[in-house]
């Protein structure tokens, strides 16, 4: 009977001592499962705000390419306005030049101190009194500023001469022209209209073309403000026809 007795605590302490094991891994369990379930917790709590954070950013973003395509509308708008106000400026600067020429390497201090007075004997030295019915009345003359440049290569600074009438200088222009070569005490000169410096730079481009035509003597003309016109002789089987090309830079 005692065996049974020993036999039955051994039973009971072996249930108690599972159930205490069993206690103990379950409240172990439970204390890392609180600590999970906080964990999780958190990072729910940490992922709607992130959700709020991204949800904000987003309607930055949209609100910010707005704002962008606005702003590149304006800038759109203000690029056109900008050309063509500088269009405008650069027309009337050049309106203001019409009556102007440029004269090019006219030996530095040829002029001595009556500018006017020397632009007058130079016409009439280059071309002749009979060309003038009358002197052509000029404005303004005066060399381009700066100092002279002591490098023989630069040549001498321009004179730029202004006409009180926009005929006398187209006359220049036309007798300049038909002279082709115009020689002042032994040094080539020339002459041409006094451009603005950006219309300059476009009539600039065509003198590769120019150079060309010179060479294959086919005729051509640069007007106004920057179109080279070509004529050209097409022949056909029957007749000769001219044909005018314009380009513009």
């Amino acid at each position: 009977m005692d065996a049974d007795m020993d036999q039955t605590v051994t039973n009971k302490t072996l249930i108690d001592t599972l159930q205490q094991f069993k206690n103990e891994v379950l409240s172990h369990f439970d204390s890392k499962l609180d600590k999970i379930h906080d964990s999780v917790q958190l990072m729910q709590e940490s992922f709607k705000s992130l959700k709020a954070e991204v949800g904000e950013l987003e309607d930055r973003v949209s609100s910010n390419q707005d704002e962008l395509s606005s702003l590149e509308a304006r800038v759109k708008t203000l690029e056109k306005q900008n050309s063509y106000l500088a269009d405008r400026v650069e027309d009337a600067e050049n309106r203001s030049r019409a009556s102007n020429i440029r004269l090019i390497r006219v030996p530095e201090g040829s002029e001595g101190r009556d500018m006017i007075g020397f632009v007058g004997q130079f016409l009439n030295q280059l071309f002749g009194h009979d060309k003038f019915t009358s002197p052509p009345v000029i404005e303004r003359a005066h060399r381009s500023p700066g100092t002279p440049n002591p490098n023989p290569k630069m040549g001498p600074r321009p004179i730029l001469v202004k006409f009180l009438h926009f005929q006398d200088k187209l006359k220049v222009l036309r007798l300049s022209r038909d002279k082709k070569e115009l020689m002042y005490k032994g040094t080539r000169v020339h002459i041409y209209p006094d451009f603005s410096a950006g219309l300059m730079e476009k009539r600039r481009l065509f003198n590769p073309i120019k150079k060309q035509l010179r060479d294959k003597n086919i005729e051509y003309a640069l007007l106004y403000p920057a179109t080279l016109r070509v004529h050209v002789d097409v022949n056909s089987g029957f007749s000769t026809s001219q044909n005018i090309l314009q380009l513009q830079s």
